[in-house]
């Protein structure tokens, strides 16, 4: 068995655990909601909310990538493989996303990609696009969940450039923070 890369990037949310594991887990086909990275997605086999559910999704007009919960414990984490499809020169890809609540309203994501490449040395190239990309995906997480409304791959630099003007303590449509318009 080949030695995975791991890259982990994290965000806080100011909304319930309990929202955020809604969307991520019950509601997995709907990732199109938030990920800036896809055209869209839904869910494609299996019981939503369960372990084994499967979703598909949309990279461009060719491109798919069907992915599948493997593991779950509570409503805490859950995990992730992408069983047909993936990027470029990816070998294996896997994700682990775990939740924890810091206040009534307002939780932590973590998001863990593991990976191997073809040929292996591209491993170490990688990491940093993949960064990138899982930074993007939170970060559009959060808009949804904050604000309620449709992240796509023309509005995420706008996002990403009002997030990066949040104070640590706000929240996409706080009073202090201009929200955009769709």
């Amino acid at each position: 068995m080949k030695k995975l890369r791991k890259v982990t990037v994290e965000i806080d949310i100011s909304t319930s655990k309990e929202n955020v594991w809604d969307l991520l887990f019950n509601r997995f086909g709907e990732v199109n909601l938030f990920n800036p990275l896809i055209d869209g997605s839904h869910h494609s086999f299996g019981k939503k909310g369960e372990v084994g559910c499967e979703r598909e999704c949309a990279i461009d007009a060719k491109h798919t990538v069907r992915e599948k919960i493997t593991a779950a414990r509570g409503n805490e984490s859950f995990d992730i493989d992408i069983i047909e499809g993936g990027l470029p020169m990816m070998d294996e890809m896997k994700a682990t996303i775990d939740l924890k609540s810091l206040h009534e309203n307002s939780s932590r994501v973590f998001f863990t990609m593991s990976y191997n490449t073809k040929p292996a040395f591209m491993g170490a190239l990688m990491k940093g696009m993949m960064t990138k990309m899982l930074n993007k995906l939170l970060i559009g997480l959060k808009y949804h969940l904050e604000t309620g409304k449709l992240v796509t791959k023309e509005n995420i630099k706008v996002i990403i450039k009002d997030y990066n003007n949040l104070n640590s303590d706000n929240a996409f449509g706080h009073p202090s923070q201009t929200v955009l318009a769709n």
